[in-house]
């Protein structure tokens, strides 16, 4: 009996010690497997001509850099890795992106050629795979659905389409450093203070996590419901041009709950992001890696996506 007492407890001081001989490897209060820290990928490139602006990509991905079971992509610009875990009874696609240039992050809409001040008023509602693939997008999510409102002044790959305030919706600034700034339902007035150069800009959220510190006040009643638990999406930066798209699934899914926003933001925080800002959810949740839904089969309309080029020509 001794003997085996012995055995457990030098088998239970080896766990103990690998808990610090990997430090990658951490905890998480709701999470049912390890979530690893993200290094930030050394792209070849260090820098690259910056890409003329629009809502096509001057250059389409290289099948060659997709990686085994669509699970990413490496190029010597654009890094893409797709990681999945279980947090809160509910499956989660953890998307990191690294990109060499901030011209990289782009927008583009479900129309063609109507993010212009007299033509962003379309209804139209197209599958993201579709608008990725006439954008020649390496990644792509959905964005904000911001012609289903009126609120907000909207900017999107550096053309102003709307100025209006933002009720109670929050802002997204993304500057043309590719950096985020969550602003706390703006006025028109706040949204023009900026002092940076605005590259995108989103009327949604609500933001989760604003330069480090969790957002607990905000009103989530027009934005997918505080406690409610369903798909959501969630755009983060990390550092710079390092990014993290947070993808979950709902209780559409077999064997997932879905998230309430409390619990998103306390998944964030474990993260370590530095910007959270939540996106559209529900049914118009897509994550799309080579022209393919990621997250699960279901395909619902939606006006606008947030997508990620190459910045590398044919070799």
């Amino acid at each position: 009996m001794l003997r085996i007492l012995v055995r457990v407890l030098a088998v239970l001081a080896v766990l103990a010690c690998t808990v610090f001989l990997i430090p990658s490897s951490i905890p998480f209060a709701g999470a049912e497997n390890a979530i690893f820290d993200y290094e930030p990928v050394v792209l070849a490139a260090s820098s690259v001509e910056p890409l003329e602006m629009g809502e096509i990509a001057p250059y389409a991905p290289h099948n060659s850099a997709f990686l085994a079971k669509n699970s990413g992509y490496l190029d010597d610009t654009i890094s893409v890795r797709i990681e999945t875990v279980r947090a809160y009874d509910t499956k989660v696609f953890l998307t990191y992106v690294q990109i060499a240039d901030p011209t990289q992050l782009r927008t583009a809409p479900a129309q063609a050629n109507t993010f212009t001040p007299e033509k962003y008023r379309s209804k139209k509602i197209v599958n993201a795979d579709i608008i990725a693939k006439r954008c020649k997008a390496v990644l792509a999510i959905n964005g904000d659905y911001f012609i289903d409102r009126k609120e907000g002044c909207i900017v999107r790959n550096g053309v102003r389409l709307r100025s209006a305030d933002f009720g109670v919706f929050d802002c997204l600034i993304i500057d043309t450093n590719g950096d985020f700034h969550i602003l706390k339902s703006p006025t028109e007035e706040e949204f023009e203070a900026f002092e940076g150069e605005v590259m995108h800009s989103f009327s949604f959220g609500p933001g989760l996590v604003i330069d480090g510190e969790e957002q607990t006040d905000y009103d989530a009643g027009t934005m997918g419901g505080n406690s409610k638990k369903a798909q959501r999406q969630v755009i983060c930066q990390l550092d710079k041009l390092s990014y993290l798209i947070v993808t979950t699934h709902g209780p559409e899914q077999n064997g997932s709950e879905g998230m309430t926003l409390k619990q998103l933001r306390a998944f964030l925080m474990e993260l370590g992001v530095q910007q959270a800002y939540n996106l559209d959810g529900g049914s118009s949740t897509w994550l799309v890696l080579n022209n393919v839904k990621v997250n699960h089969k279901s395909k619902r309309g939606i006006a606008d996506i947030i997508y990620f080029a190459t910045a590398q020509g044919a070799k």
